[in-house]
């Protein structure tokens, strides 16, 4: 899903917007609305936006100012113009400076927005295809394994950021972005004798020592299977990520074989901390996971824990739910819940649509219809006030919605509910 971050310092431009097209329908999301170029520009580096819509003329920052400033630090970012006829001239300067389209406000409708949007999409899609090439470029005389442990790297990382897009899109190009998951092995020495008095080199060797066990291990067990381990972490930790899998059998195979080994010949405790299996864009979440793992293990330490078992996709869901309900009086954007319960909005709607067979925004609609009837039928709200009180930015919108779902408008519901 495409993430689609508005700016114009006009409500009502950004109103018309916002409910002028079913984003998730064309694949995108709505992750944020700007009233100026500077806090555009600051959302940008809060929301990661795949496209931008923005008005050329705008407070503190021009929109040809704010493309400018993204052009160097991120350069996948995609622009769409709004302009005036008087603002022509700088609406031809923006195409220079490789803004995708340009819309006129006075003609601006649902085809016209929905034509830009696909061009922005095609040129997302473009500019990612020319970043996997770029980087593939700079990995000339690297095995698979050596270019896949990079950008995992990337991707795993706490900076990340767009990073982390360019990493996937880096994986994508090698074939190792599908049916992938990673694995943290985690070591304690406490149990080795003396351990207190090994120096920081001597402690070093150690766990390079156990590492190169772990490898040898993972030759065997993952054979047949993509995998690499990733540059050594500072705490003495190893992460492995492993793509063409099936399940995360084969990792809690990887755990049983090298405890075994590690029996025989080291009293090195271990535990291997393995994600769910995800794919594509979903690889965005296996940092998270990882990260909530690690916050697992600290609380109660298991030899093997598994995401996909502890945590279960389900509860996500099942949150989601939770959390709409808990806000049906608010305005209710996709992103915000993935943040509540810890995922990204990719997954979440990934999510919905595998178990539910509906998107998202479909769910928060139609909860919302749902208790819009309880608040119509007493008769004692106008449609403008339970639209409001539902948190939608008009009743033009909300009478829009309100039908899609209840084959009439809110008034005809209200006026039928009355005779009854």
């Amino acid at each position: 899903m495409y993430r689609v971050l508005l700016a114009d310092d006009e409500p009502i431009i950004l109103s018309g917007l916002q409910s002028m097209l079913d984003w998730e329908r064309l694949d995108c999301t709505v992750c944020g609305a700007a009233r100026d170029g500077q806090q555009a520009l600051e959302l940008v580096g809060v929301r990661r936006p795949d496209i931008v819509v923005c008005d050329i003329k705008m407070p503190r920052l021009t929109g040809l100012e704010l493309l400018e400033a993204c052009a160097q630090r991120y350069p996948e970012l995609v622009f769409i113009m709004l302009t005036n006829h008087e603002d022509f001239h700088m609406a031809q300067q923006s195409l220079r400076n490789h803004a995708v389209d340009y819309l006129l406000k006075i003609d601006l409708d649902e085809e016209k927005l929905t034509h830009s949007l696909r061009l922005a999409i095609d040129e997302c899609e473009k500019r990612r295809r020319l970043c996997v090439s770029a980087l593939s470029s700079e990995q000339d005389g690297s095995t698979l394994a050596e270019a896949a442990a990079r950008h995992a790297a990337v991707l795993l990382s706490l900076e990340a950021g767009y990073g982390a897009e360019r990493a996937i899109a880096a994986l994508e190009g090698l074939g190792a972005a599908s049916r992938c998951a990673a694995a943290l092995l985690v070591m304690d020495p406490s149990a080795i004798p003396n351990i207190g008095s090994f120096t920081q080199e001597e402690r070093q060797r150690l766990f390079s020592f156990h590492r190169n066990l772990a490898l040898d291990a993972a030759q065997k067990v993952f054979q047949g299977l993509g995998f690499t381990i990733l540059p050594p972490r500072p705490d003495g930790t190893a992460v492995f990520f492993l793509w063409g899998l099936e399940d995360t059998r084969p990792i809690a195979l990887f755990h049983a074989r090298l405890t075994a080994a590690f029996q025989d010949i080291s009293p090195m405790k271990i535990s291997v901390l393995a994600t769910a299996v995800l794919s594509g864009r979903e690889l965005a979440q296996l940092r998270t996971q990882l990260e909530c793992l690690k916050r697992a293990y600290a609380i109660s330490p298991q030899p093997f824990l598994c995401y996909a078992r502890s945590m279960g996709k389900g509860d996500y869901v099942a949150a989601a739910k939770r959390y709409v309900d808990a806000h049906i009086l608010e305005r209710v954007l996709v992103q915000d819940v993935a943040a509540a319960i810890g995922i990204t909005p990719n997954y979440l709607s990934s999510l919905f649509k595998r178990q539910l067979g509906q998107n998202f925004m479909d769910y928060v609609n139609a909860t919302k219809v749902k208790y819009a009837c309880t608040l119509l039928r007493g008769g004692k709200h106008m449609v403008y006030e339970v639209s409001h009180m539902l948190g939608y930015d008009n009743a033009y919108y909300f009478t829009k919605v309100f039908k899609r779902y209840m084959n009439m408008t809110p008034t005809e519901y209200q006026a039928e509910s009355a005779r009854e």
